[in-house]
């Protein structure tokens, strides 16, 4: 009965829970450490969907905050489908290293898609962005989806 109640199947708002916690706390950590300074992170994500216009209205910040949910929480939903099933030996400490990588090159491929980073990021900047999203992001969702294994 224990291992029942350990293993609970995958539901969709575990993950949307997963997705916004984790997207809160990378949130309070890049604000903390000055390294997306509050509120021009939000502009900046929004003007990702609707160009330069967000940066000049505070009127995007409530944009920003829902769409860096919903992608928190679509990453969310990729650690569900791709990272259990393909990594199911490994502890869900370890899944949420190899995930937290792949959330910040993937994360980092889109902002040079989209021209919104001029570079991939180097020296401090690569330290705080994996720190931000393996620690702060990657580690949270794991663990709240641990026992879907």
């Amino acid at each position: 009965m224990a291992e029942t109640l350990a293993k609970r199947p995958h539901g969709v708002g575990r993950i949307i829970g997963a997705g916004i916690v984790g997207g809160i706390i990378v949130d309070l950590f890049l604000i903390l450490v000055h390294a997306a300074p509050f509120p021009g992170i939000y502009m900046f994500i929004a003007s990702g969907l609707v160009g330069p216009a967000a940066v000049s209205s505070s009127w995007y910040i409530a944009l920003g905050i829902l769409l860096h949910l919903i992608i928190s929480i679509v990453w969310a939903a990729i650690y569900v489908a791709v990272f259990l099933r393909l990594f199911p030996k490994l502890p869900w400490w370890g899944n949420a290293v190899i995930f937290g990588v792949v959330v910040m090159l993937g994360m980092q491929v889109l902002l040079l898609s989209k021209h919104l980073e001029p570079a991939f990021p180097t020296g401090m900047g690569l330290v705080t962005n994996l720190i931000a999203h393996i620690v702060f992001f990657a580690l949270p969702v794991a663990y709240i989806l641990r026992n879907d294994l």
